[in-house]
């Protein structure tokens, strides 16, 4: 049992700022500082220069850097036998993330952040998908697209060797994340890439994507983009008796609207069941992520929520997608 559990951030940007905000609420948390040597801002807690120096004083950190250095830094902290919450994309590809495996151990804790599969309504999903009230599902679709300023290109986000790729793996990993996770898999893809708007080879602005299971016989679209113009998440479900229609998503941006999740019966069912449209007015899923990371730790027990194994599903998807994409 850890009674106050000591963690640190490697890399401080504006996902490690969020973790920090409902971090700092905890009562049994204290914050050791942060490890980022491109860090230039206002600092509220310590700053380590050398990272070294801030192992001893950690038990658990929480890593939010390009996915290119994710691996090494996990696998550093995990050597360290510290525990580990590294925010998505895990990697820029299997390859990479796969060298992670060899530093694990049986007692080693490894969290991954897709948020996403935290949000209410998708965890309302996910419930009536595997009691099957709807039957088995037939076919998803998927749309997730914001607008970007003219310093986009002068990110990492649009530096291939750092990133893996562009909108896809930076914000569309999500909706193949959570297809993948509500419809049991894929291990087929199609993919058109196209990178005429921002001009910067292998980065992708706009991806439409086939996803599909010779298993299941689930097939699954989506479209990833940065000039939609107007920011836009939708997710649908198809089943056998209706289907589950979720637009927009609670963020901390605010800008991509109210959550309304639909279950609409089809009309043999319909009668029976009736249509349920359920709004969720915020986004806990920040919250119940570090909630489960904090107890998880100080509890010596496991995380409840996705792991290296679901890292690893994920990115191997996205390896996919990329290899079979056509160029325009």
């Amino acid at each position: 049992m850890i009674d106050k559990l000591k963690i640190l951030f490697i890399g401080f940007g504006g996902f490690s700022k969020v973790r920090q905000r409902y971090l700092s609420e905890f009562s049994n948390v204290e914050l050791v500082g942060f490890y980022d040597p491109y860090f230039s801002g206002e600092k509220k807690i310590h700053q380590f220069y050398d990272l070294n120096e801030a192992w001893g004083l950690c038990q658990a950190v929480i890593i939010s850097v390009p996915p290119k250095f994710a691996p090494n830094y996990v696998s550093m902290a995990l050597d360290k036998g510290v525990k580990v919450f590294c925010e998505k994309p895990a990697a820029v590809s299997f390859s990479d993330l796969s060298e992670v495996a060899n530093h694990l151990k049986p007692d080693s804790m490894l969290a991954y952040g897709f948020n996403h599969r935290e949000h209410p309504s998708i965890k309302k999903m996910k419930e009536v998908v595997e009691t099957e009230v709807l039957g088995k599902v037939l076919w998803m679709r998927g749309r997730y697209g914001k607008e970007v300023d003219d310093s986009y290109k002068s990110t990492w986000r649009c530096n291939p060797d750092l990133n893996g790729g562009g909108i896809l793996i930076d914000q569309g990993i999500h909706l193949v994340d959570l297809m993948s996770y509500l419809s049991g898999g894929f291990d087929g893809a199609q993919a058109v890439l196209s990178n005429n708007y921002l001009g910067i080879e292998r980065v992708d602005d706009n991806g439409f994507i086939t996803l599909y299971s010779t298993k299941s016989k689930i097939a699954a679209s989506l479209h990833s983009t940065v000039t939609q113009w107007r920011y836009l998440f939708s997710l649908e479900i198809f089943l056998e008796h209706g289907s589950l229609i979720l637009n927009g998503l609670r963020t901390n941006s605010g800008r991509y609207g109210e959550e309304i999740l639909s279950i609409k019966p089809n009309s043999k069912k319909e009668a029976d069941m009736g249509i349920q449209e359920i709004r969720y007015p915020e986004n806990v899923s920040w919250r119940n992520e570090m909630e489960a990371f904090v107890e998880a730790c100080c509890n010596n027990s496991q995380y409840p929520y996705a792991n290296y194994s679901d890292a690893c599903d994920t990115t191997k998807l996205m390896d996919l997608i990329y290899k079979k994409a056509v160029w325009l």
